[in-house]
Order: structure tokens, then sequence, then C-alpha cells
């Protein structure tokens, strides 16, 4: 690490803060001091002046430095990061400005010491139009990084979706790369950021990033506004759990995390911390942990939460109180009633919840967190409640908290995500049938070829990052790994079909970059023996598309034994990752792309981007997943 870094130890990240481009307005505010710039005080005065600038400087870039962003300015009071849309909505679209130095340390998020990237990670609160430049120094000793910035287009700036492979290589260490991307006019809504070089998300690389849609509200209107960024958590490090996965002694099980943390915060039971895998562990109270809300509001409460996990879904509910399911992923508003319960959410996946207060005050008011145990099955952990509970309001810890959560009712009062519906009709109608339909087959398979080692295949193909990446080379340059269909696009963009069938008997959820797609039909079958898979052009849909009223999302787990229909148009050229949004599936190969690019340049020659391989000097031949 350089030495500008030494005193910055003590943080993951640190932030310099986002700094909107100044407004210029002439000489506004300086006729007030122009008198003293006269006579013979002027030139005593101007020193005078530069000499306290000078000495403030330090002063000045260690506030910028160490400051936090203003979103967390209830964080003193609660655990949801407080947003701000009254600053944003109103005012005009500008330039953000970060500055990021990223770190290791050893930190102790839910009573158990490990060593941990920014945790969490600073957020970033726009508006659409806005414009984001992130300056990113990689401070780490030995790995290189990249962010990518989960559900944006990123339209015309394809360089920036941070995927190793396909659009760069690491930022190396000691190196700077600066992201520069301009939001969509027509984007807002919850999205998040996080690292896509292999599996520093799940120790803690991501944060928060929420774009508020102009003029939508005001703050009589929007009431209060938080996020959650929610996810299943590992003790070990999780270049130890890939390693684990990927050895043929897993026989292709999931590993099962040990707890679960919110923003960055968690509550170990530190009894139950196996033998064999000992930890260092403070066992922490309830007390110690701030309550999901600072208080009670009757304002309506609009909570943002994030799947940031590595393997589980997460289901939700709170205690007097009904949460009404309002959007998905981006900004997809979707028609539900309020119920007692919301899920399941999988890794990726985003749902905004209006939290409606019933009558009547609650002894105990709590959060419940379920995580879901579909991939659990294999080898389970005994370290492991996968039933966690956490004080919903501000002063409920006068009491003892109850520890076990309350019985999950999977019925009439549970909102099922994946069952939603958008509140408004697609415009223009979707068309009864696509120009194109892509095919995917995806699976975990142990060979032995491979030695038996879990492999994750899209088509018969097991992804490996190529270096350089293919935004920088053209078709006959890319190796086997790389499964990309081409789409051609024409200034009458195509519509595409994407069905993803899921051979495998859990769910898996599946990012794809860059767009964002209607889901039309989905398909489970039951049990984990069944069988559900649909090719057009062999069958016909098991289950009924939705022409009408589909959600659309950029992240939708595609059922065990399964299918979904994916329609989307082929509107943003550029090279677009999809994959698994589980770490161990996409470290082990379950990734593939789209390749989408003028019709005559399906060899990926006019798209070649030579800025993509700027940071593979310092890279090599190293695969990196």
């Amino acid at each position: 690490m350089r030495d500008r870094d030494d005193e910055e130890d003590r943080g993951l990240l640190d932030e310099a803060g986002a700094k909107t481009s100044p407004q210029h307005e002439g000489d506004k505010g300086f006729g007030s001091v122009r008198g003293l710039f006269t006579g013979t005080a002027k030139w005593t005065t101007l020193a005078i002046l530069i000499l306290g600038s000078v000495l403030a400087l330090p002063l000045i870039a260690y506030v910028c430095r160490g400051r936090l962003p203003d979103v967390v300015s209830l964080g003193e009071k609660q655990l949801a990061i407080a947003l701000h849309p009254e600053q944003h909505t109103t005012r005009k679209a500008t330039t953000l400005t970060f500055n990021w130095n990223i770190t290791l340390g050893m930190r102790s998020p839910d009573g158990v010491e490990k060593q941990v990237y920014l945790f969490p990670g600073p957020t970033i609160e726009a508006r659409s139009g806005d414009r984001i430049i992130v300056n990113v120094f990689n401070g780490l000793e030995s790995e290189g990084i990249s962010l990518h910035w989960h559900g944006l287009r990123m339209r015309g700036r394809n360089n920036m979706d941070g995927a190793i492979g396909f659009t760069q290589c690491p930022i190396p260490t000691g190196g700077d790369f600066v992201y520069d991307f301009t939001i969509g006019a027509d984007e807002h809504g919850t999205f998040w950021w996080h690292s896509h070089n292999q599996v520093q998300r799940g120790d803690g690389l991501y944060g928060g990033l929420v774009v508020h849609q102009p003029a939508a509200g005001s703050s009589s209107t929007v009431g209060n506004d938080a996020l959650l960024l929610i996810g299943d958590w590992f003790h070990r490090n999780q270049t130890d759990v890939l390693h684990w996965y990927a050895d043929f002694g897993s026989l292709g099980n999931e590993p099962v995390p040990d707890s679960l943390v919110i923003n960055g915060q968690g509550r170990y039971n530190c009894s139950m911390a196996v033998p064999a895998r000992p930890v260092t562990c403070n066992q922490l109270q309830a007390s110690s942990l701030k309550p999901l809300l600072a208080a009670k509001s009757n304002a309506p409460t609009r909570l943002r939460l994030v799947n940031t996990g590595t393997v589980a879904g997460i289901t939700f509910m709170i205690d007097g109180a009904t949460l009404h399911p309002v959007a998905v992923d981006g900004a997809c508003s979707v028609g539900s009633q309020p119920g007692r319960s919301v899920g399941i959410l999988y890794p990726g996946e985003r749902v905004d919840v209006m939290i409606e207060w019933e009558a009547g005050d609650v002894q105990q008011p709590r959060l419940n967190i379920y995580l879901d145990d579909e991939n659990f099955g294999g080898f389970p952990n005994a370290a492991l409640n996968p039933n966690q509970t956490f004080y919903a309001l501000l002063g409920a810890n006068d009491t003892s908290i109850n520890e076990e959560a309350m019985l999950l009712q999977l019925g009439p009062e549970h909102r099922d995500i994946a069952n939603l519906t958008s509140s408004s009709t697609p415009t223009p109608a979707l068309p009864a049938k696509a120009q194109e339909t892509v095919l995917l087959y995806m699976k975990t398979q142990k060979l032995s070829r491979f030695e038996n080692r879990p492999l994750g295949f899209v088509n018969h193909t097991t992804w490996e990052a190529q270096i350089p990446p293919l935004l920088s080379l053209n078709r006959t340059s890319w190796d086997d790994h790389q499964f990309l269909p081409f789409i051609g696009s024409t200034s009458q963009p195509a519509t595409v079909d994407i069905i993803i069938n899921n051979l495998d008997d859990g769910s898996h959820p599946i990012h794809l970059h860059g767009n964002s797609f209607h889901v039309l039909s989905s398909y489970r079958a039951e049990g984990r023996d069944g069988w559900g898979s649909y090719n057009p052009y062999e069958s016909e849909p098991l289950s009924a598309f939705n022409l009408v009223n589909p959600v659309m999302r950029d992240t939708v787990s595609v059922p065990r034994r399964g299918y979904v229909v994916l329609r989307l148009m082929a509107d943003n050229p550029g090279l677009w990752m999809l994959h698994c949004h589980m770490l161990v599936h996409m470290g082990t190969g379950m990734v593939a792309g789209l390749h989408i690019g003028g019709p005559d340049d399906f060899d990926h020659v006019q798209g070649m981007d030579q800025s993509a391989a700027t940071l593979c000097k310092d890279v090599g031949s190293e695969s990196q997943r």
C-alpha cells in the first residue's frame, strides 16, 4: 500500500464524498468582500487569505477523506440507511464525483472476527440523468478489483460495466481507474454496486445505489425512505468457500452460510460455533445493535431491500406491520396488496416495500428474516440459525428480545415476489411472438474428465475469464470458454425471447447486465426429481405467457427443474454478461452473455474497444474468475 494510505488503515474504504459540479453564478457573493481589496490593505489581506488557505488544506483533506455519505445521517439511531429523495427529485441533473480507496481490515460484523473489505460500502444517492464519476484506487496488497453497477443499463458505456473478462481486466494493486458513466433519463429505482472480480462481493465489497425519479415527489409526499442491504454471511474467507465447493469432495453441494448481516451488522450466537472450525467471537447482545428504524412514523415508510448474499434467498416479516410490495429491481411498479411477509428475494434481486403500521402497540416489534433452505440440503451447517430477529423500532430494547422468529405463514398473507405483476400495461403492447429466440440450458455437472469437480455449464460451455477482455477483441480471438449469442441491432431493435432452462434441483438467480426484460413465463417442477424444461421447437410452454402486465426485471430466479421466458428489446449495443448470482456457481463457470451489435458486425470488429485492455498489462495471462 502506498504511503498516502497509511493514515487510512483504520477504514476499509474512504470516500471523499459526492461532489456536485459547481453552478457558476458570475460574481454573486463577491461584492460583499470587494471592499477589503482596496488601498494598502489589499496585499496584506490577500497574503493572510492565502496563508490561511494553505494552513487549512490538511484539515480540509481530513474532513473530505473521512466523512461519511450524507445518506447515513440517521446512522446513530437506526440500522436502515436513511435516504434523502427531497435533495434529488427537484434539482437539475449534475455530476457526482467520488474518490474511493479500497483496502482490507479485520472486523467483526456479527461478532465473529474476519478480514473483510469495506463494509458496507458507501451508498450512492443520485437522480436520473446524473453523471457518476468514481475514482477508484486499489489499496489491496495482492488482489485486482473491479466494480459493477448492478441494474444500470450503462448505455453507450459498455466499457464501464466492470465485468472482468468481458469489459475490463482487474484494476491492479496500486493502480487507479475511473468509472465514468451517465444514468439514463428513464432510469430510476433501487440498484446496487459490487465487486465483479472473483468472489470479493461475498466478503463485503458492495454498497447501495439509489436513483430518484425527478419531480417524483417532495418531502411532504415521499415520507421516509431507507435502504437495507441484507445477505447471508460466511465466517470463512469467500476464496476458501469457493475452493471447498470447487473440489470433488463437495459433491456439488452448495456451501451453507454461518450467519446473516444487515447493512454490515449482525448478531451471531457464539455458542453455535462448530468446534472443528473455531472462531474468534464476541457475543453481541440485542441491545448492542441499532433498531431497524428510529421511530414509528405516520408518514409512508419505503424500505428498499437488496439481497447482497451469495447463496440463500430471504423472506421478511415485521411484527405489528404489513408490508406492501410496490416495486422490484430498478423501478418496475407492481400491483399487490399489503401482506404479512414478502419473499423469496434471491441474491441480486431487489424489492421496495411500504411499511404500514397497524393500530395498537406491539410490545416488542421485531424484524424477522428467514433464510431459504433450498440449497442447504447437502452438508448442513450446525452453526447457522436460519431464522433471525432484530429490533424493529428504537426503544424496544428496554426488554429482552425473543430469540425465536415468529412462525412464517406462507398463506394468503404472504406476498410471493415471483408472482408479482406490473401495475401498468406495457407500452407499446408486447407482440405475441418475438423476432428472435435464444435457448439456454444451465446445469452444474461433475464430469470425470474434470476430476469430478462441480462446474457450471451454459449450453455445454463452462466460462473462464479471458485476458485481454472480449470487448477489445474480435470473435476470432475468443476462446472456447466464451458463449455469447449474437443479436443484430438496427434502428428498429429486435424483440428477443431468452428461454433459460434450469436442469439443477435448486434455483438459479440469473442477472443480465445492461438490459432489463419482461418475465413472460416461469415454471417450477414438482419436487427435486421433477422435470420442467421448455424447448419452443419441440413442445408447448408449461406455463402460459403473460403479455398483458408482465413484471420487468434485470435479475430473476429460474426455478429448480423449471424455466423462465424473458422478453427484451435489443436496443443497447455491447457485450453483456449473463450469469448466476450465486458466487460459487459463477465462480465455477455458470456464465454466458449476449453480443448485441450492428447486423453486419457478427465478428465484433466495429464494436471493438481497445481501451478495455488498458489494465491488462499488469495482469498477464493469469485467469480471473
